[in-house]
């Protein structure tokens, strides 16, 4: 049977519970799979993995219990490689054996991927795409496709429509993430809501001037969050949201941790003031994190 965006959105919304998580890889001396169990008792419902987590999954799999996750799949600038690349195809055969493996178990819900990293309408674009979507066609859920900084909205507008044309019901929408338009010059609030109808999942993190920085809300940035996450409840986004910050030593975890608080009170109140008592409950735990 097809799976298709606005399937897939609607069985997310069904599950009663906004999926509201985080970007999970390794922290200083904590492995992955102890910052899963971590974000599990504070009540996180949903993570986000990539590349990094890969070969540490026979670790990271008992400690999701239930929690959803997506995949984002390798990004040149920080993996090397990506499925767009026409010269890595037995990294992509190994990856996509290893995640047709292990979605049931991981509870995925979709991936996400970027558009090729060369020139729009270059050869090399055209034999990424080619690439791209022979990889995405042979995965085992549905990939949302993210702006990039050096992709207009025009652009990107295109290549949605070319993703959805050539991967049909495997084609889950755009990935929307806030700071990538916010460092490219574009208003993050009025793209989403240009973008409103293709979005089945949103990045959200802050950052300072042209930096991709990662950070978490009220760290000296300069995206409009409150003004943005007011767009998205009026708009009745049911998507995920992850909350793709990094805390860098000596960084404030509890700043990370609010971000988190404060997209519970926009989209799931209803789990703030337990998410508040588990958070008291794990003070100890998040000290020796600091």
């Amino acid at each position: 049977m097809g799976f298709c965006k606005k399937d897939w959105r609607r069985n997310t919304f069904r599950e009663r519970t906004v999926l509201i998580g985080f970007t999970v890889e390794g922290y200083q001396d904590w492995h992955p799979a102890a910052i899963t169990a971590a974000m599990r008792r504070l009540g996180v419902n949903f993570i986000e993995f990539n590349l990094r987590v890969v070969d540490e999954l026979e670790r990271v799999l008992p400690q999701l219990r239930g929690m959803r996750t997506a995949f984002h799949l390798p990004i040149r600038d920080e993996d090397g490689w990506d499925l767009a690349s026409t010269d890595n195809q037995e990294k992509i055969d190994r990856l996509i054996a290893n995640l047709q493996s292990h979605h049931h178990q991981l509870g995925l819900t979709h991936f996400i991927a970027h558009p090729p990293e060369s020139a729009p309408d270059s050869p090399a674009w055209q034999a990424g795409l080619e690439s791209l979507f022979a990889a995405t066609a042979r995965l085992p859920r549905p990939t949302c496709f993210e702006n990039v900084i050096t992709t207009s909205p025009e652009q990107i507008r295109d290549f949605l429509g070319e993703a959805k044309r050539r991967l049909g019901d495997l084609y889950a929408g755009m990935c929307f993430d806030a700071a990538h338009f916010m460092i490219s010059g574009h208003d993050p609030v009025e793209q989403f809501i240009a973008f409103s109808d293709e979005i089945g999942s949103v990045h959200l993190s802050d950052c300072i001037g042209r930096e991709d920085s990662h950070l978490p809300f009220g760290s000296g940035g300069g995206l409009p969050i409150k003004k943005l996450l007011r767009a998205m409840r009026r708009s009745g986004y049911a998507g995920t949201i992850t909350l793709e910050i990094r805390p860098t030593a000596g960084g404030d975890l509890y700043a990370f941790i609010e971000s988190y608080m404060l997209l519970l009170r926009y989209f799931a109140p209803g789990r703030y003031l337990a998410a508040r008592l588990r958070l008291f409950a794990m003070r100890h735990i998040l000290r020796r994190l600091k």
